[in-house]
C-alpha cells in the first residue's frame, strides 16, 4: 500500500520550490476565507517566515501581506525547522506545537517574538466551516451545503448510536462470548 506521507515527500523533492510555495499560498488563502483569524493577520503584516522541511529537504518562504499569505524571496524573520511528519502533525493538529518544540522536533529561529505570535495565532484558530462555506459560495448554495452537512452529521450520529446500541444488546443477549482458557470457568453476562 502506498504511504501518503512518502508520496507527498517524493512530490516535494521532484517539483520546483516556487510551485510548492504557490500551491501552499493558494491553499492557505482559500482556507482563510470567512475565518476570524484572517482579521488578525494584520498583527503580523510584513513579517516573513520560512518552513524548512529537513528530511525532504526543502525551504519555503512566505510573507504576510495585509490579510493574506504571499510568496517571498526576501530573508525570513522567523524560520521553522522540522521533518515532514512533524509539519503534517502540526497542520492536522494531531500534535501540539509546544510538545514538538520541547521534544526538539520543531525548531524556531530568528525573531522569537514573531514566531511565538504566529504560533499563538495558529493555536487559537478554530476552523469555522459554516463561515467558510458562506464566504465561498453564493447564499442559496451555501444554505444547501450547510443543510446537507448538518443532515449528514445527524445521519452519521444515528448510525453510530445504532451500532453502539447493537453491540450493547449483543452483550446482554450473550451474542459475544469471551474466549478463556479451559481451566477458567466462563462467565455469563446478565
Amino acid at each position: 500500500m502506498l504511504d501518503p506521507a512518502a508520496a507527498f515527500a517524493f512530490w516535494l523533492r521532484i517539483a520546483p520550490t516556487p510551485l510548492h510555495e504557490r500551491l501552499l499560498v493558494l491553499t492557505v488563502n482559500q482556507l482563510l476565507r470567512g475565518q476570524a483569524l484572517k482579521e488578525r493577520l494584520d498583527e503580523l503584516d510584513g513579517k516573513r517566515f520560512q518552513l524548512c522541511v529537513e528530511d525532504v529537504p526543502i525551504a519555503l518562504t512566505f510573507e504576510i501581506a495585509g490579510r493574506s499569505l504571499t510568496r517571498s524571496a526576501l530573508a525570513p524573520d522567523v524560520t521553522l525547522r522540522g521533518t515532514l511528519a512533524d509539519f503534517i502533525a502540526l497542520a492536522s493538529r494531531s500534535e501540539d506545537p509546544d510538545t514538538l518544540f520541547f521534544q526538539r522536533r520543531l525548531a524556531v529561529e530568528g525573531e522569537t517574538e514573531t514566531g511565538l505570535h504566529l504560533k499563538n495565532l495558529l493555536d487559537s484558530w478554530e476552523y469555522d466551516v459554516p463561515s467558510h462555506v458562506r464566504d465561498v459560495l453564493p447564499a442559496p448554495l451555501a444554505g444547501a451545503a450547510l443543510a446537507f452537512r448538518s443532515g449528514a452529521r445527524a445521519f452519521h450520529e444515528l448510525i453510530r448510536l445504532r451500532q453502539t446500541s447493537s453491540r450493547h444488546n449483543n452483550l446482554r443477549e450473550g451474542g459475544f462470548q469471551e474466549t478463556t482458557p479451559a481451566s477458567v470457568p466462563r462467565r455469563s453476562y446478565p
